[in-house]
């Protein structure tokens, strides 16, 4: 056995695949558990036939390595985040809408500016 054999641990993926019929073909989507996304298509493509793999993307799973800073909240730490989430929406927001309504005045002094020069150039 060799040793990448024991410390790659092969990777889940998810393919969409053309499965071709006699009188027509289908999508599919299947799973395939390789050490690479390359050796998945490969291994794909030797199944489905050249050009029938159509998307490939890896699985994430919750064993996957997770790092340190990671940390499960209860719900109650949930919810607050969740508030605290939709206040800084709500105040990105107010940023855009103050934006919007500086913008129009601004506009509007630009129009005022510009009539008032234009009457005044045809006197």
């Amino acid at each position: 056995m060799k040793i990448n054999e024991v410390t790659n641990i092969p990777q889940t993926y998810v393919a969409t695949v053309r499965v071709v019929l006699r009188d027509s073909n289908v999508t599919a989507r299947t799973t395939i558990r390789a050490d690479t996304v390359q050796q998945a298509k490969l291994m794909l493509t030797r199944i489905y036939g050249d050009g029938n793999v159509l998307n490939i993307n890896q699985v994430m799973s919750e064993d996957d390595e997770v790092t340190e800073g990671t940390k499960k909240l209860s719900p109650q730490e949930l919810q607050v985040k969740a508030l605290a989430d939709k206040a800084e929406d709500y105040k990105q927001q107010e940023k855009t809408l103050k934006a919007r309504q500086q913008m129009a005045k601004a506009q509007q002094n630009l129009m005022k500016a510009t009539s008032g020069v234009s009457a005044s150039n045809k006197r």
